[in-house]
């Protein structure tokens, strides 16, 4: 029996819904945590229909005393995280009521500026392996202008790292040690309308196919049209050669 009069109970007395966010993040957006109980004990009134509720009765739910709770409200109020607002009933009565709309407009700015943080630290991250990646092909450690070279084609000329990355693996299996090589494989890819590793790769395999196919053909023919398709092979990768 007093199981289901505590059940009854519980359900009467309802449930606070709160975002994982504002729990993990709080303090990015200058919380404190005595705030953040107070904003959880307001909105467990608001959600019950109760939008200005006593702070009296908060205060003794918390232990506190009154004064500390209002001196809470109003430290978030001053941060900005809450705003007290009126609005006009169906009688006409004024009703005051906590908005906190602000503060989930702080908690939007903080993740989105600790998710641009993030990508700079990785995209710095990425630029250093770059670097390492090339000295240990070249098994040199690289020039100033070297980096700057690097630094230009990633901030310039926009070329995405996996494709400067795969420019690299290029030269190097050409045995070609020089970055005017790498530069021209990546222009060569660029005015190809190559701008990704997998429409690279589907282009070699074109490629192939296409060298399998001519090796096909009656041996000495030069018809024009085999000229013209052999032309057009070794504008896209000048590199190979005839069998």
């Amino acid at each position: 029996m007093a199981k289901n009069q505590f059940l009854a109970t519980l359900l009467e007395a309802g449930t606070t819904s709160v975002s994982n966010l504002l729990l993990h993040h709080y303090h990015d957006i200058d919380m404190t945590t005595g705030e953040l109980m107070v904003y959880l004990e307001l909105k467990s009134y608001i959600d019950r229909g109760n939008p200005n509720p006593d702070l009296e009765k908060i205060a003794n739910h918390l232990g506190t005393s009154a004064q500390q709770v209002f001196d809470m409200v109003h430290q978030m109020i001053q941060k900005n995280l809450v705003e007290q607002r009126l609005r006009r009933q169906e009688d006409g009565k004024e009703d005051a009521y906590y908005d906190f709309t602000p503060l989930y407009d702080h908690l939007a700015r903080a993740l989105n500026h600790e998710r641009v943080v993030n990508e700079q630290k990785a995209a710095e991250q990425s630029r250093a392996d770059l670097f390492k990646q090339i000295q240990v092909e070249f098994g040199r450690t690289i020039s100033p202008m070297e980096m700057q070279t690097v630094n230009q084609w990633i901030d310039q000329d926009h070329y995405n790292l996996e494709m400067i990355q795969l420019a690299l693996r290029e030269a190097v299996l050409a045995g070609k040690y020089n970055f005017k090589y790498i530069e021209g494989i990546l222009r060569r890819w660029r005015q190809s309308h190559l701008t990704t590793p997998k429409q690279v790769m589907a282009d070699k395999r074109q490629y192939e196919l296409a060298r399998e196919q001519e090796g096909k053909g009656r041996p000495g023919s030069n018809s024009d049209k085999s000229l013209v398709l052999k032309a057009s092979l070794r504008k896209l990768h000048p590199d190979s050669k005839d069998d």
